[in-house]
């Protein structure tokens, strides 16, 4: 089975985590462990900018497979429960697809 190389673009802020994770990660990191970084097809961790949960898919890419999309549903929800959504608007990144993990709050 042939393998193909992962689409890193040097320069954009998401390729940026996986290319060089420890000199770009600067929140909280919820999913992998930094040491199984270069193995997955997506991290969640915290926006540096919003501070909510964010998955990176690593690919510089706007979609992604529904396999993809369901171990990123899977994941999220064993993380954060089964009541999350994820905000698939892009805001300020528009050519890497990331998702915002939208947590309800319970007052």
């Amino acid at each position: 089975m042939k393998q193909f190389d992962h689409i890193l673009i040097r320069g954009c802020p998401l390729c940026d985590i996986f290319l060089e994770p420890e000199k770009h990660i600067h929140t909280k990191l919820y999913h992998p462990s930094k040491d199984q970084i270069p193995f997955n097809d997506f991290i969640i961790i915290d926006c540096e900018t919003c501070k909510i949960p964010m998955v990176v898919v690593r690919d510089h890419v706007m979609e992604i497979s529904n396999e993809l999309w369901g171990r990123i549903l899977y994941r999220c929800r064993k993380l954060f429960g089964n009541n999350i959504r994820l905000r698939t608007t892009q805001r300020k990144i528009h050519d890497h697809i990331h998702f915002h993990v939208m947590i309800p709050k319970y007052d």
